[in-house]
């Protein structure tokens, strides 16, 4: 056979390989994503207890993380799975981190008595009062941290809040659904905002998985637990509801979350002079006085020097 008319069938085989390899390429990225979404709004349901468990770690978890809400509870997940524990183990490992804070506290604490050196009765009884203080500071120490990270998260994503509702609103107003307009925002925000862009991205795929539109909308409120956003949820709730213009609701709603960022910024500015009394008593007073009655006093000691 002649190779020029083995080509077309050479080059059929190659097209038909082509088209099946980009055939399975699709459908794994289709997979792909599909767990992604599945991943960021998967609820944790309740596992067997097996028959075999280990009771001293029940018990800890219990001790440890059965009075944190979900908001909490979603934040150690968040910090543990960036150092790679699964998610499963979140509570167990936040246990641990109570456990390790309260026993280096105490050992601190015990380590700086001995090496000042006081003995007696005095320093018996000290130790024994700052023992249980110290243990109890390194017990709450996590959970205070955890509190900490989530307000500043809070804060972050209603900082961030306005911008994304505006490019929101270019999207709508664009053509787009919302799920699709979210799934552009977030693309837009991942770089500059990449916390909101998480809380967006989550939004976004519980939309496109929950039957109710509203629940996803609540799932974030409670993430967040920001009055901004519950502002926002409430907004976006009722205009799903009543079938409102979507694009007017979220530019009000914009123009609210900045009016609000307006009105905190100049209460900060008017607790300014307040705020600066102290610092003026203690550093600047005391310095004008030196300049202006200095003189005046070396003078005088100067006139009465006999």
């Amino acid at each position: 056979m002649d190779f020029s008319q083995a080509m077309p069938a050479v080059l059929s085989l190659a097209l038909i390989a082509g088209g099946v390899a980009l055939l399975f390429q699709t459908v794994r990225e289709s997979r792909r994503v599909l767990a992604s979404r599945m991943e960021l709004v998967l609820i944790e349901t309740a596992q067997p207890v097996p028959e075999e468990h280990n009771v001293l770690g029940d018990a800890l978890l219990r001790i440890t993380s059965g009075h944190l809400n979900d908001a909490d509870l979603a934040e150690i997940t968040r910090l543990t799975r960036r150092i790679g524990v699964d998610k499963k183990f979140a509570p167990m490992a936040f246990a641990a981190a109570r456990l390790i804070s309260a026993g280096l506290t105490a050992a601190l604490v015990l380590l700086l008595m001995q090496m000042s050196g006081r003995t007696g009765p005095a320093a018996v009884l000290a130790a024994v009062l700052l023992a249980p203080v110290s243990v109890a500071g390194g017990w709450f120490l996590p959970l205070l941290i955890i509190r900490h990270r989530m307000r500043r998260r809070a804060a972050e994503v209603s900082q961030g809040l306005p911008e994304a509702l505006e490019l929101l609103v270019v999207c709508v107003e664009a053509g787009l659904a919302l799920e699709d307009g979210l799934d552009r925002v977030t693309l837009e925000l991942r770089r500059t905002q990449p916390i909101l862009a998480e809380e967006l991205e989550a939004t976004s795929a519980d939309l496109k998985i929950l039957p109710d539109r509203n629940a996803a909308f609540r799932k974030l409120a409670e993430r967040v637990g920001s009055p901004s956003v519950r502002s926002v949820v409430t907004t976006l709730s009722q205009t799903l509801r009543y079938g409102t213009p979507l694009a007017g609701a979220l530019r009000v709603a914009a123009a609210e979350l900045r009016n609000d960022a307006l009105i905190s910024l100049e209460e900060r500015a008017n607790r300014l002079p307040s705020l600066l009394t102290v610092p003026m008593m203690v550093f600047i007073l005391p310095t004008i006085f030196l300049v202006l009655a200095g003189p005046v006093v070396i003078r005088l000691l100067d006139v009465l020097r006999p």
